[in-house]
């Protein structure tokens, strides 16, 4: 007979119990939030009975002593996800040395699979008894997040309250998820004033089903990791679907949704700057991140807030070897007092995510390219790999209504018109063609033939991330 058979440690009465117990008391509503984004059945809890660690001023009689966070990993449309969930109900989800271990442990495993990150953020903040011990716990947690930037997609997803340094530790996330009643902020907008101050990190805001929904749908855009190959599937549409004489409208999402496979695409941040849309789509069968300005909106002007969303995006398609697709329809830069202020810094940042990203770039003028647009969306100058026109595009360093007040302005008459200038300028001065002549522009084509043209570029482009990597690149002199 086994030594043991009658021992206590070998029987682990109460264990099964003490399970059932956290699975259905009070941990219910995070877990019906992780049921909500993981396949049925799917997700698996590590370290699940992890006690926090208390201070020495803390009583913990009557006290809940597993840590305020639940680890794991899952299934989502049958893609390996890893997620940990801050758990209000276990003593305000309260940020310690128990808790950063769990996600550091969270973390290591997810870095060695290659799979993406859930942080879902719901906790009253640190044990203010525990000192420098609760404060380290932040550190530790941003280092996790920090030394997974660029490795494996992180998703975070706010649903309750994130604040102060835990607000830091989710804008550094690539992707930030807020329920519409969560509070998301460094400081009170009781002291600063300053409500939804941080909507610019948001990519998405809705009410519990449907940012789960969200979510899940993001999962199956993201690459697992951060491999250099670009992801190519095969698509039901057409490679060489012909646009016919199709009106954008000046309108981002209309181009975009005429261009991607079967129409389909997961934007990024709506709600903010939407003079500008961010999306991920496939454009035959090759995964990528669509940029595009709205004509209708503000003349698709680029505003320091607009090229902030577009370098964070660009930076984040990099991170993912994603290929960049740049639609261009704008007059140029937004020129008002409040923008101005660190304008110059936010324009530099966006020059810098495309001249710094090595993915394939394509970029198409749809309407307008003015001034310093032309430049910094996606130009050859800035490392594009191929850049393209339609054929009734206006470019140029000023628009033509303004390049004829400043250069022509003495000509009008009664019998030459401003109009007429107008009309003149855009067939000479701004046209596509006097555009190509310089090199910078590889062709002029039709609304009908844009999506084939874009799906022959991304495919012939779709060995870029393997055969040239920053550090392989050949560059010959000009």
């Amino acid at each position: 007979m086994n030594k043991y058979s009658n021992s206590k440690i070998c029987a682990l009465p109460g264990a099964q119990e003490l399970k059932s117990s956290l699975i259905a008391g009070e941990g219910a509503e995070i877990r019906k939030q992780l049921s909500l984004l993981f396949d049925e059945n799917t997700f698996v809890e590590t370290a699940a009975f992890t006690k926090r660690a208390f201070s020495d001023f803390v009583a913990t009689e009557g006290s809940n002593e597993l840590a305020g966070v639940i680890t794991g990993y899952g299934a989502i449309n049958g893609k390996l996800v890893f997620a940990f969930a801050e758990d209000v109900l276990r003593m305000g989800g309260v940020i310690d040395e128990a808790h950063a271990k769990k996600i550091y442990s969270l973390y290591n495993l997810a870095i060695s699979n290659g799979a993406p990150v859930i942080g879902i953020f719901d906790s009253c903040g640190t044990d203010i008894f525990a000192g420098t011990g609760g404060l380290s716990a932040y550190g530790k947690i941003l280092s996790c997040v920090n030394k997974a930037r660029g490795v494996i997609p992180q998703i975070a997803y706010v649903t309750g309250k994130c604040i102060g340094t835990a607000a830091t530790i989710a804008a550094t996330f690539d992707v930030v998820v807020k329920e519409e009643n969560a509070s998301l902020y460094v400081t009170s907008p009781a002291h600063t004033g300053a409500t939804d101050a941080q909507d610019s990190i948001i990519a998405f805001s809705s009410d519990e089903i449907g940012c789960a929904g969200y979510i899940r749908n993001l999962v199956d855009f993201l690459p697992d990791n951060s491999t250099r190959e670009i992801y190519v599937s095969d698509t039901s549409d057409s490679l060489n679907r012909l646009l016919g004489d199709l009106d954008f409208g000046g309108e981002a999402l209309t181009a975009i949704s005429a261009v991607v496979d079967n129409g389909v695409y997961h934007e990024l941040g709506h709600n903010n700057v939407p003079s500008v849309s961010t999306v991920l789509a496939s454009i035959g069968g090759v995964k990528c991140g669509i940029v595009a300005t709205s004509y209708i909106c503000n003349e698709g002007k680029i505003t320091k807030d607009a090229a902030k969303k577009i370098s964070r995006f660009v930076n984040f398609l990099n991170r993912f070897s994603l290929p960049v697709v740049t639609l261009v329809d704008s007059l140029g830069l937004a020129i008002d007092k409040e923008n101005e202020m660190s304008f110059a810094d936010e324009l530099a940042r966006l020059a810098s995510a495309y001249a710094s990203a090595d993915v394939p770039k394509v970029t198409v003028i749809t309407g307008h390219a003015i001034g310093a647009s032309f430049v910094l969306l996606g130009s050859k100058a800035l490392g594009a790999d191929l850049v393209y026109t339609l054929d009734n595009s206006e470019i140029g360093a000023l628009s033509a209504s303004s390049g004829v007040a400043f250069a022509w302005d003495k000509l009008i008459t009664e019998e030459h018109s401003r109009e007429e200038y107008i009309a003149e300028w855009k067939a000479t001065v701004s046209s596509p063609a006097n555009a190509c002549a310089s090199g910078e522009i590889d062709d002029i084509i039709s609304t009908n033939e844009l999506r084939a043209r874009i799906c022959s570029a991304l495919l012939m482009l779709s060995s870029k991330g393997i055969c040239n990597t920053i550090s392989q690149r050949r560059v010959l002199p000009l």
